[in-house]
């Protein structure tokens, strides 16, 4: 158990929440974060009184968190139906013990959102809520409120996850919490653009690299391996041959490629890349988007971040040139 309930969903109260939008120091940067995962879990089992106040002090990361799970009115019967819900037993004891804190989940916020507007990004402020739920989204914004479902990060070997593909599982550590918090955040602010002319493989592996750049700059810690969300073979592998499969790319006339097929393969989730005469580990798009777009800013270095998330950079005709990306 995280915290005692009176502590946890009383103590902090609406005040601080409401504050979310204040900055502390960054050597104590900490952003609010109102933890409905243990509420949930303990609704139906507290008195009346400490019902209403919890309401009071978290009616919009409960309404938000209600609106997802049961697309209704909060009420306090659907609370406590919701407390007794297969989801909530199955998952909360597990979640209490990987995250027996939020401390975590506070600072990693706090430092994603002062690391991202000391780089000139534009992140609004929303209020945060640590939630247990089914849905297949691990962050989800709703309204004013991101609820991140600390269940989509309780390991790969959680057998709740046996259902899911290696590839998906892989995703499930701790550990890439941060990384996925970042990118959501990063993402809804600056998704991509392009119209069907544009939307090249090349400008979509351009703004995966500009996302994976911001990752590094903005979450705690970050390595390239994390950003990119490899394992350290899958990684070397990519290093070790990255001209072979740029040459390869470029002979299989895909990098101007308008499929969105094409994209999704190079981008997104999946066992790995076999359109290639060589297979791939997946998302080696986003491996060479990042490439070049390190390759980018070592050419520009007063490149700024949003800057690289803008249109006119991954849409342009120019930036490979200006890149200077040339791999052996």
């Amino acid at each position: 158990m995280r915290l005692s309930s009176l502590s946890l969903y009383i103590a902090v109260g609406a005040s601080l929440l409401a504050a979310g939008c204040t900055r502390p120091k960054p050597e104590t940067i900490r952003e609010p974060v109102a933890d409905l995962s243990s509420l949930m879990r303990d609704y139906g089992t507290l008195p009346p009184k400490v019902r209403q106040d919890s309401l009071n002090a978290y009616l919009p990361e409960i309404s938000a968190f209600m609106k997802v799970v049961s697309g209704g009115p909060v009420t306090d019967s659907m609370l406590v139906a919701w407390s007794a819900s297969p989801v909530v037993t199955r998952f909360t004891a597990t979640v209490d013990s990987v995250f027996p804190t939020l401390e975590f989940l506070e600072s990693d916020l706090g430092f994603i959102l002062d690391s991202g507007r000391r780089h000139g990004l534009d992140l609004p402020c929303r209020r945060y809520a640590a939630v247990t739920y089914g849905r297949p989204e691990a962050v989800l914004f709703v309204d004013s409120v991101m609820l991140v479902a600390l269940n989509h990060f309780l390991g790969p070997e959680f057998p709740g996850y046996s259902r899911w593909p290696v590839y998906r599982r892989t995703e499930k550590s701790p550990e890439n919490l941060p990384y996925a918090l970042s990118e959501a955040m990063i993402a809804t602010r600056y998704p991509y653009q392009a119209t069907p002319e544009e939307s090249t493989l090349l400008s979509r592996m351009l703004y995966e690299g500009a996302l994976a750049a911001a990752k590094l700059a903005t979450v705690p810690d970050a390595t390239v391996q994390g950003v990119l969300g490899y394992d350290a073979a899958d990684l070397s592998l990519l290093t070790e041959r990255e001209g072979e499969l740029w040459r390869q790319i470029i002979a299989a006339g895909l990098l101007y490629d308008t499929s969105a097929m094409t994209s999704a393969r190079f981008t997104e989730p999946s066992p790995g890349i076999t359109v290639l005469p060589s297979a791939w580990p997946a998302r080696a798009g986003r491996f060479i988007g990042y490439r070049i777009v390190s390759s980018y800013i070592k050419q520009h270095p007063d490149a700024t971040l949003p800057q690289l998330l803008s249109p006119s950079f991954y849409n342009s005709s120019q930036t490979l040139a200006q890149a200077s990306y040339r791999p052996k």
